[in-house]
């Protein structure tokens, strides 16, 4: 009887260990993050959004997953985003401009996806935002759902569209990205919106009254 319980358990275990599905959590050379007006960097023409780039850690990225059947995300009418689970899979960006890796696969070419099979198909959304907002999911999470308040200077934050059916592979690939040209269903590209201080009318006050202290004293002077 003991053999028999030892032997299940180690069938389960390797189920478990060969039964995980994974892809890859970063971005290639057809898909890119941005900010639109990240202070510091090149400019995009007309309008468009400026690249995101700067230290490794001045960006972080959260995978979700959910099933086949939730194509969309709204954090406007949904801000707890609901469908979707977190999958514990984080990333941060490159050194260089619009790139980011969150692999964390013993190879590093990939991210492993609780609850999804090796040959299972699943649906994906990136959630992004500064650091300065949090360096977990966690506070980036309770930061959204709380009215995204903004404390002090300027943050930034952005949810993904839908990456849809993405398959998963096993240990060793190869893998699949949620990242990807937008024909094929994947993410192309994402901006991460500004969330900027608006200062109170006392603080406008105070400002008007210190110029005027200023303006009086070199008078007297």
């Amino acid at each position: 009887m003991k053999k028999l319980l030892t032997i299940t358990a180690l069938l389960s275990v390797a189920s478990l260990s060969f039964g995980q599905g994974f892809v890859n959590f970063a971005n290639a050379s057809s898909s890119r993050f941005g900010t639109n007006s990240q202070p510091g960097y090149t400019s995009g023409t007309n309008g468009s959004p400026v690249l995101a780039g700067g230290a490794v850690g001045s960006y972080y990225f959260a995978l979700l997953v959910a099933p086949t059947s939730q194509t969309t995300i709204d954090p406007t009418s949904d801000p707890t985003l609901s469908g979707w689970t977190f999958t514990g899979d984080m990333g941060t960006n490159s050194a260089s401009v619009g790139r980011m890796n969150g692999n964390n696969s013993p190879d590093g070419g990939a991210t492993t996806v609780p609850g999804y099979g090796t040959t299972a198909t699943a649906d994906f959304a990136i959630v992004a935002w500064s650091a300065n907002i949090g360096t977990t999911w966690a506070a980036a999470e309770a930061w959204w759902a709380n009215g995204h308040p903004v404390a002090v200077g300027t943050e930034y934050f952005g949810i993904s569209t839908v990456a849809i059916d993405i398959p998963l592979a096993p240990s060793g690939g190869p893998y699949n990205s949620p990242w990807g040209l937008a024909a094929s269903g994947a993410i192309q590209g994402m901006d991460l919106n500004e969330y900027q201080t608006i200062p109170e009318p006392t603080t406008f006050a105070l400002a008007g009254l210190g110029a005027a202290a200023v303006v009086i004293f070199r008078r007297r002077k």
